[in-house]
């Protein structure tokens, strides 16, 4: 069975705690073979969710204690990655599936399976974009989906072994507006407070809303993730295209 919840392109409201647990929880649904793939829209309130690994890092309690201070609190993620901000201005798509019990399932493959849906819906809105790292992004990686050499939307993966394959699950935030200062600021300052070096830019970033004509903004979202929804669900099949 192939599960959406809502109508094409509605985007569920969660708790970003509720939120990781659904995820969790569908993973471990399509592990055991109760559904063969699900596609999800969402958003939360305002928070920073990092990988796992990084609560290592001598200087992480602290920087969680600061963030949470400043509204920002701190979630941990089982997929890979770096620190990434959640909140209003950004939409998540989550794809879950069962992959083949062959080899043949890659790492791009999935990450296709998922940044497909988004280049389509953002081809559609006459948007050209590409993959590829940007520098002075959050969370920046090869998988990006950038436009005009900015980070527009950012991905990660997750695969767990299972009897007849693998279930994998994918996550990409997308920026329905670009990041402001102090969102760049929060970011930066929890590196700081961990003792990483690296710093991150807003130029890095854009928003659909600053791809759009203003007047166009509200109409031309509902349109962009209506697409998305669709063009995911179409690439929700039992096999990997």
């Amino acid at each position: 069975m192939i599960a959406t919840t809502g109508a094409p392109g509605a985007v569920r409201e969660l708790a970003i705690a509720d939120a990781l647990a659904w995820e969790a929880t569908c993973l471990t649904g399509i592990a055991a073979g109760h559904r063969a793939a699900i596609t999800q829209l969402w958003s939360c309130e305002p928070a920073l969710v990092a990988p796992a690994g990084m609560a290592r890092l001598p200087g992480f309690a602290r920087a969680c204690a600061q963030a949470t201070d400043a509204g920002w609190p701190v979630h941990l993620r089982a997929t890979g990655g770096d620190l990434v901000p959640q909140g209003p201005g950004i939409v998540n798509l989550t794809l879950m599936f069962r992959g083949p019990p062959d080899a043949s399932s890659t790492l791009e493959d999935a990450y296709k399976r998922l940044t497909a849906p988004i280049c389509d819906a953002l081809s559609n809105a006459g948007i050209s974009s590409c993959n590829g790292s940007v520098s002075g992004a959050f969370c920046d990686g090869r998988y990006n989906i950038t436009v005009m050499g900015r980070k527009f939307a950012g991905t990660a993966q997750r695969w767990r072994p299972t009897a007849g394959g693998m279930a994998v699950q994918t996550h990409a935030m997308m920026l329905m507006r670009t990041p402001e200062d102090k969102t760049i600021d929060m970011l930066n300052r929890f590196y700081h407070d961990c003792g990483i070096k690296r710093i991150i830019h807003a130029s890095a970033h854009v928003g659909l809303q600053d791809l759009v004509q203003p007047d166009e903004d509200k109409a031309a979202q509902h349109r962009f993730l209506r697409m998305v929804a669709h063009r995911a669900h179409l690439w929700s099949t039992p096999q990997m295209s």
